[in-house]
């Protein structure tokens, strides 16, 4: 047993001072291993057993997951069921995003970017409003829209609700389309006047297609003359003759046939008053030398093939409109297909053209 005087100079004895081999309790041991006295715990005071190393690094979530369920700060478990205090609710496995209680056991509400079916329509998050084709931020229902059958003179020019796309209309005007836009293909007359040089038959279709793309009109690039030299006609020149169902249509709406066919087999049914810019024009002379039925009126009459303003020169032309469509008149405009074949007129004259659609593409509904 030590003497008292060798117990002192043991607890005087300077930091760092080795009496024995030993190591420390305190310092890993030499050799051991190649861990730093930082990577231990501190004894603890009220032991002096070591806690064991560890090299993890702390986790910053307050919540942990184990396998499909998510644990908050107090232990809850989302999907158990039980709500627990971090949760406002808890479905079991009724939790959906698209139900009453998210997946995070949230109740649903409008503005967190999911969609509660059956009770929202819509759910942009943050990009909810109220302006044209957005969602309203009260109620998460659509705002104004292509479909909902009220008209935004804005954004629309037709609106018929769940008869967009269908075809269907219940008036004289087209139906819409699925982008509320007038469904069929568009007929006008120019509202720029030619002499008999139209640069050809293939002329006239240039200059249609100028016409439309002037007034931004759908397939610009696309519009046919509706005339005939001594060789060609609508008839064999139109890539589109046979569309059925898809009506022919005037600017602003109004359906002059029911299609291309119904055009030429009963002739409009209304006359073909307005130009590419929708302004509206009577008893307009209008180059065709084309009968009624799309075909070559005359082999003669047609300025020289459309390459000649000469005054000795003739063709034949239609007569657009009349202002009143009833009476004998309008029954001989009609019944003699004046629109397309009227009179033949000087090659000098000043006449207008007809233009058609002739690159109409059929809606799909998603």
């Amino acid at each position: 047993m030590p003497r008292n005087t060798d117990l002192l100079a043991l607890l005087v004895m300077p930091l760092g001072t080795a009496c024995t081999d030993d190591p420390l309790p305190s310092m890993p041991a030499t050799g051991g291993g190649s861990g730093s006295p930082t990577s231990f715990d501190p004894p603890s005071s009220s032991s002096t057993t070591s806690e064991q190393p560890t090299t993890t690094e702390p986790t910053t979530s307050s919540t942990t997951s184990t396998g499909d369920l998510t644990t908050g700060p107090d232990g809850s478990v989302c999907g158990d069921g039980i709500v627990g205090d971090e949760e406002q609710c808890d479905l079991g496995a009724a939790n959906a995003n698209t139900g009453a209680c998210t997946l995070e056991c949230k109740h649903a509400s409008c503005g967190d970017g999911l969609v509660h079916e059956g009770v929202e329509q819509c759910d942009f998050g943050l990009g909810n409003d109220d302006s044209y084709d957005g969602c309203r931020p009260l109620d998460c229902q659509y705002g104004p829209r292509c479909g909902d059958g009220i008209l935004d003179v804005e954004y629309e020019i037709c609106d018929r609700g769940e008869l967009n796309g269908t075809g269907v209309t219940d008036d004289e005007f087209a139906p819409c389309s699925l982008m509320c836009g007038y469904y069929g293909r568009l007929l006008f007359m120019t509202s720029q006047q030619f002499n008999g040089n139209l640069g050809g038959v293939s002329g006239a279709d240039l200059k249609c297609r100028a016409a439309a793309s002037a007034a931004g009109l759908p397939n610009a690039n696309k519009y046919r003359a509706w005339i005939s030299d001594n060789f060609q006609s609508p008839e064999t020149r139109f890539d589109q003759w046979d569309l059925p169902g898809v009506p022919v249509i005037l600017t602003g709406g109004l359906v002059v046939a029911d299609d291309l066919l119904d055009l030429v087999d009963n002739g409009p049914h209304t006359g073909i008053a307005r130009t590419e810019f929708g302004e509206t024009l009577f008893k307009e002379r209008v180059w065709t030398n084309t009968s009624a039925f799309g075909e070559i009126f005359s082999i003669d009459d047609h300025c020289d093939g459309w390459t000649a303003a000469d005054g000795s020169l003739q063709a034949r032309s239609g007569i657009n409109a009349l202002a009143v469509e009833s009476g004998p008149e309008w029954d001989s405009w009609r019944a003699e297909r004046w629109w397309t074949s009227f009179s033949v007129f000087t090659c000098s004259a000043l006449a207008r053209l007809y233009c058609i659609d002739d690159g109409f593409v059929l809606e799909q509904e998603d």
